[in-house]
């Protein structure tokens, strides 16, 4: 984090997170109306919000060279705005605006990352911008807005009939007060025939914002059509706590000057008293105060807290209710109070998850614009479907998609979408092609597929690359469709014989693959030659506590996740089929399955290696089933999960299926089972 002065920390986080929701925002819009080739007239005033947001915060934290470009791109949506028409013959509009959001997004990144951080020169955008400002200038019907616009402006004075004070109070302890009146300003005001504030210097006085917390924040404004679409706007506005409605034709400036209140008439503000600590608001005959729930924004930080401080309640637990001590004890009044202990603690990591879930929304709607940049840069006419993004995701997973996801779709872009349209429509497929970016929830996983109808992977080219790298491990026709696919997941794999902006260095794919895993997930390709390639992403919802069911095996133990078991049986010698190639094997309803024996994968001493002695469960994955042999079934115990230390990584665990370790209650540590590794395996 870039270094301030002592005490704006604080400031700083909620500058960062408003700015980067307020350029998400405009990405979208921008998005959108590029596709449609079309401006309303609530999308402009949308973006000069956003805009006029930016430039007013940016520049209450010093942030002179984001403050300036705000103004300039501020400045060219203010005549946007005036005379819409104009944007449909000046397309690099959007070019422009697009390479400030860039800008914005680039020094945000800097001042989360460096602590040295210096300002980046943002003159050579800022004059591109006031290039295109001297064209839209010369326009007629633009000086005619703008005049017309300016006439306007100066009969808003006129109309003094029907105009409302307000009072407005802001939440406790929310900081920043200044740049909440700010934002509320720029919400109401496009639905304001007329318009003003007290403290009036709310945008470059930090100052003012003792002023709001000690009196609150007058606004005197009059609707277009009606006032109470502006009180309704100011209850429903963030981090408003309440609001009051004072004289409705009172000048601002008496009421927020005087101290005196005349029989029979409205509450007058006492900004002007300095021992005033809370403002006094005295019985009136015309005054109303509004009450709302309010939301609150957490630093992430403190949710990985709360989050860890769960896991260790649950493992505390765990101790203290399965402690070796009071074995064989009949305890009746404990067990009750352990089954209402552990209702709380599953109620308490409910309420936890369900806080740090999000929706995959923001991730998904990113890939919008790089699909926009590459098919101006490679030419190509691309349909973007976007379903699923609603679904919903721990916070810490949904933070270390954007590069797989980005690189992914690029990749579809740049190898999987054929470069020339006759070709696809000689194939029978439209002129235009679709990637599609899909997610869903499936038994406690979410399923992200990112897919183009492009022309699909040329089998024998991936082999011939693999060969040329000796990245072959067994004799080619061993080898399935499936396998060749996924080599190009391999570090320094890539099939372009030349290297572009987009591919061809070999890096990007394995990149995928390592972020995926990172997350205890997996990625696959499926692809069919002339009819696309499909990427399919397979994450947990959460990584932290699972409901697991704890295994013997000899001395260890070891804990599968309930979501991969099907059942579990025990057996005799007498209905096991002993297959030449496969090995061991038993039927279930009419269906074989392989038996996989623990203490063989894994090398352990068992108590007894007699299939009658053991118990077998059947787990299975979304395209592979396996029996699992053990020793023992101990029981079903929620559990937290822990990451293997770094200095096991080179053993590469979670090739061997194990995907990390937990705590059990007696203090011993049980090597959690990953499904879809060990069946891989």
């Amino acid at each position: 984090m870039a270094k301030i002065e002592s005490g704006m920390e604080a400031m700083l986080d909620m500058f960062i997170f408003e700015t980067n929701t307020l350029l998400e925002q405009l990405d979208e819009i921008l998005l959108r109306t590029e596709q449609s080739n079309s401006f309303t007239d609530e999308d402009i005033n949308e973006i000069f919000r956003i805009m006029h947001t930016v430039k007013g915060s940016a520049a209450m934290m010093g942030f002179e060279n984001l403050s300036h470009l705000a103004h300039k791109a501020e400045d060219l949506f203010f005549i946007v705005r005036e005379n819409p028409k104009i944007i449909s013959d000046i397309s690099s509009i959007y070019d422009l605006v697009f390479n400030a959001s860039d800008f914005f997004k680039a020094e945000i990144e800097l001042l989360q990352g460096d602590e040295d951080y210096t300002p980046t020169d943002s003159s050579t955008l800022i004059s591109e911008i006031e290039k295109t400002l001297a064209v839209l200038n010369s326009s007629d019907d633009t000086q005619e807005a703008v005049v017309n616009t300016s006439e306007s402006k100066s009969n808003i004075s006129a109309a003094q009939a029907g105009q409302m004070t307000v009072r407005v109070f802001f939440e406790e302890g929310t900081r920043m007060e200044n740049l909440r009146a700010f934002l509320l300003v720029n919400k109401i005001k496009d639905e304001c025939e007329f318009l003003e504030y007290s403290p009036s210097d709310i945008e470059t006085n930090s100052e003012s914002s003792k002023i709001i917390v000690e009196k609150g924040f007058l606004i005197k404004f009059k609707a277009f059509v009606d006032n109470s679409v502006i009180l309704k706007l100011i209850e429903e506005a963030l981090n408003v706590s309440s609001y009051e409605v004072i004289d409705n034709n009172k000048d601002i400036t008496s009421a927020d000057n005087s101290t005196e209140k005349q029989e029979n008439k409205t509450v007058k503000s006492q900004i002007g008293s300095k021992d005033n600590k809370k403002p006094a608001v005295k019985e009136a005959v015309h005054t109303t105060v509004h009450t709302k729930q309010s939301l609150i924004s957490v630093n992430l930080t403190k949710l990985d807290q709360l989050h860890d401080i769960v896991g260790e309640i649950i493992t505390t637990e765990s101790m203290v209710i399965s402690n070796p001590d009071l074995a064989g004890m009949q305890l009746e009044s404990f067990s009750k109070a352990a089954r209402q202990l552990r209702k709380l603690t599953d109620e308490l990591q409910d309420t936890v998850m369900s806080i740090r879930m999000v929706p995959l929304t923001g991730v998904f709607q990113k890939m919008n614009r790089i699909v926009r940049d590459m098919k101006i840069k490679l030419n190509k006419d691309v349909n973007f479907v976007i379903e699923g993004e609603q679904t919903e995701v721990d916070k810490s997973i949904v933070d270390n998609l954007n590069d797989p996801l980005m690189h992914l779709v690029r990749n579809c872009m740049d190898h999987g979408i054929e470069s020339d349209p006759e070709q696809r429509v000689r194939a029978g497929k439209d002129r235009k092609g679709t990637i599609t970016l899909s997610a869903q929830s499936s038994s406690g996983e979410i399923i992200i597929v990112v897919a183009d109808d492009g022309s699909g992977i040329d089998k024998d080219k991936v082999l011939e690359k693999a060969m040329e790298k000796d990245l072959l491990k067994k004799p080619v026709e061993e080898y399935t469709d499936k396998e060749i696919y996924n080599m190009i997941l391999l570090p320094g794999f890539s099939t372009n014989d030349e290297v572009t902006e987009f591919s061809g260095r070999g890096v990007g794919m394995d990149v995928v693959k390592q972020n995926i895993e990172k997350v205890g997930g997996s990625v696959v390709v499926e692809s069919h030659k002339g009819k696309g390639t499909a990427f399919v992403i397979k994450i947990p919802l959460t990584l932290a506590i699972i409901d697991g069911m704890e295994i013997q095996v000899g001395e260890s133990i070891f804990t599968v996740p309930i979501s991969f078991i099907r059942e579990s049986f025990k057996t005799d010698e007498s209905q096991i089929i002993h297959d030449t190639r496969k090995g061991e094997m038993i039927m279930i309803r009419g269906v074989t399955y392989p038996i996989l024996r623990l203490h063989k994968k894994f090398n352990i001493t068992p108590n007894s290696d007699k299939i009658e002695d053991g118990i077998l469960l059947l787990i299975e994955t979304e395209n592979k089933s396996v029996c699992v042999f053990a020793d023992k079934l101990i029981g079903e115990h929620q559990v937290v999960v822990k990451p293997f230390p770094e200095y096991l990584n080179r053993y590469s665990m979670k090739e061997k299926g194990l995907s990390g370790c937990t705590i059990l209650g007696d203090g011993n540590i049980s090597l959690i089972i990953d499904a879809n590794y060990l069946l891989k395996a």
